[in-house]
């Protein structure tokens, strides 16, 4: 039923590992990847501090994830990554930029405790754009 619903109104897939394993029931990165974009337009699977792919066109692209400082909270890291990734998406930017200010949300937000972005937070990730 889940595949339906993918195959049929789904454009952007999005996961973190957990949940790509859950669907694609595959422990393998590429594997999980590739099957997540059989049905859709882009297929990201989000691995943490080590990054994400996205696989658009054929293409998978690995995305680097932002460093610096240790997390302080995780909270809304996943939400605010997808939506730095689908603000570039939405706005002709390449893989490469929307996962680079996709990365830059999540690794900003991690930087508090909660979810609400300072100010000079926004000012660096407004600078990527």
């Amino acid at each position: 039923m889940l595949d339906d619903i993918i195959k049929n109104f789904v454009d952007i897939l999005i996961a973190n590992e957990d949940e790509a394993r859950a669907y694609t029931g595959y422990d393998d990165e590429q594997k999980a990847i590739e099957k997540m974009s059989q049905h859709v337009t882009y297929a990201v699977l989000k691995i943490g501090k080590r990054g994400s792919y996205v696989s658009h066109d054929n293409t998978v692209t690995r995305i680097k994830a932002q460093s610096g400082n240790a997390p302080i909270d995780t909270t809304g890291a996943g939400d605010l990554w997808a939506a730095g990734f689908l603000f570039g998406i939405a706005h002709g930017f390449s893989i490469e930029k929307s996962g680079k200010i996709a990365s830059a949300c999540g690794y900003e937000v991690c930087q508090v405790m909660g979810a609400q972005l300072s100010n000079d937070a926004w000012s660096r990730i407004k600078k990527l754009i």
